[in-house]
């Protein structure tokens, strides 16, 4: 018996729903239902994972079309399902065929023809030679595919909510890239349509081009992209590697040394007693009644040594004494010359406000922080317009609100509701607990950060 089956469902308007597999509906229901739609009842790939009965794991891989434009309206799905989780590599390997409904027996039936390479991780390499890569051997499809990618990535740790992202019918080939390559781990992630509340990606289907992305692409992306054109399994196995890194917990750094206490260090720097060893006991009687005799003559020898040298010292000391005072007195002659006093440094001139406004606005506009945008309207050398550029720069410089929007020196309804949820913002206290913004502390704080150290 095959591991895999042939799914096919529908919802018609006013006339109920219909599918072949019993209790799947009542998982399916909001992705009927929240559909985002075009006129023309387009509808997307989904991948799809729950828990039945039993403790059954019930994977579904398909495409999934809106019959009508009105909310509510008919659906469409088909595809394959499993009693076990879909394994990753099947989305873009069954690609190509997936929107064709007359092509579901082809795809069950390769499936089953397959199914022991598809569930054993070990044997992807072989099936990644049948998976086409040529959109990938696109440069421009490539960079596209990074950028999604980085976007993704950028999402912070732990994945609670579900990453959206923007397609066209144009772009729709970026999906299985990103659910094999992304940041979340595919066994647990769901590929749906918008406003489908569960883990991993949600797409948004649009017939408008999305803005371009301006994404620092990580080396780490670059290098998954890069091997997953020439080959998907090396291309999976380095995103599960970033994906493992990032999801370590940080290092907690070691704690500093505890200062010692001063009658402590007073210790150790005390010359410690070596243990001395213990003299061996006479064996000679004899030679112990002459120890008080060569012990005195020991003695006189020494004092006569040490008077002899006190008597060369002072020699020694009293004749640089008298050098000395001749060249005193020498000195002491009128013509000779006086050193000059040493001139005193000369204050540099003080910086004018104006200056250090003009100064921060060209270092601003120079080399803004973590490469983000500025208009020209945010460096009109005014303090008010500095100060909120400043405001801007901090809100995007700590993730709160997209690097992507350029910096204007005018603060969006949107960047008002950031600044009362930015917690490094309060922090900096560039703006008030009314919202009112700190122009000292926001141009300061901004000096710092743009400008070099003088």
């Amino acid at each position: 018996m095959s591991d895999f089956h042939e799914l096919r469902g529908d919802y018609v308007a006013n006339a109920g729903q219909q599918i072949n597999l019993q209790g799947y509906l009542d998982y399916f229901e909001p992705l009927g239902s929240a559909l985002s739609r075009l006129p023309d009842g387009t509808g997307g790939p989904f991948v799809y994972q729950f828990t039945a009965g039993g403790g059954r794991t019930i994977g579904a891989l398909g495409w999934v079309v809106s019959a009508a434009s009105k909310r509510f309206g008919g659906w469409t799905l088909w595809g394959m399902w499993a009693e076990k989780p879909m394994p990753a590599i099947a989305l873009p390997l069954f690609w190509p065929a997936l929107a064709n409904p007359d092509r579901v027996g082809e795809i069950v039936k390769r499936a089953g023809e397959d199914a022991d390479s598809l569930f054993d991780r070990k044997q992807w390499r072989a099936l990644s030679a049948e998976i086409p890569t040529g959109r990938l051997r696109e440069r421009a499809f490539r960079e596209i595919l990074k950028a999604e990618l980085s976007h993704a990535y950028a999402v912070p740790l732990p994945h609670r909510q579900p990453i959206e992202i923007e397609l066209t019918p144009r772009t729709l080939d970026l999906l299985p890239w990103l659910y094999i390559l992304g940041p979340v781990d595919p066994p647990s992630a769901q590929v749906l349509p918008s406003r489908f509340n569960g883990a991993g990606y949600q797409y948004i289907l649009t017939d408008r081009e999305p803005p371009p992305r301006d994404a620092e692409i990580p080396r780490e992306v670059d290098a998954i992209v890069d091997a997953a054109a020439e080959e998907v399994a090396r291309g999976w196995q380095l995103a599960n590697e970033f994906r493992a890194r990032r999801a370590r917990p940080k290092a907690v750094p070691a704690p500093p040394p505890r200062e010692r206490p001063a009658w402590q260090e007073e210790d150790d720097m005390s010359p410690r007693k070596s243990p001395t060893p213990s003299a061996p006991e006479p064996t000679w009687k004899p030679l112990a009644a002459l120890a008080p005799l060569v012990l005195q003559l020991v003695m006189i020898v020494l004092l006569a040594w040490i008077g002899l040298n006190v008597r060369a010292i002072r020699k020694a000391v009293e004749t640089p004494a008298t050098a000395t005072s001749t060249i005193d007195t020498a000195d002491t002659d009128d013509t000779a010359p006086v050193p000059a006093p040493a001139s005193q440094p000369v204050e540099a001139e003080k910086e004018t406000p104006e200056g250090r406004l003009h100064r921060i606005a060209q270092a601003l506009a120079a080399k803004p922080p973590q490469g983000i945008r500025v208009g020209a309207a945010a460096l009109d050398e005014s303090t008010e317009t500095l100060a909120r550029a400043a405001v801007e720069v901090s809100l995007r410089r700590n993730g709160c609100f997209a690097k992507t929007e350029a910096i204007d020196g005018k603060l969006s309804a949107a960047e008002q509701k950031a600044l009362r949820t930015c917690a490094e913002l309060r922090e900096e206290r560039l703006v008030s607990g009314s919202g009112q913004i700190d122009a000292a502390r926001a141009i300061a704080w901004l000096e710092r950060t743009v400008s070099p150290a003088r």
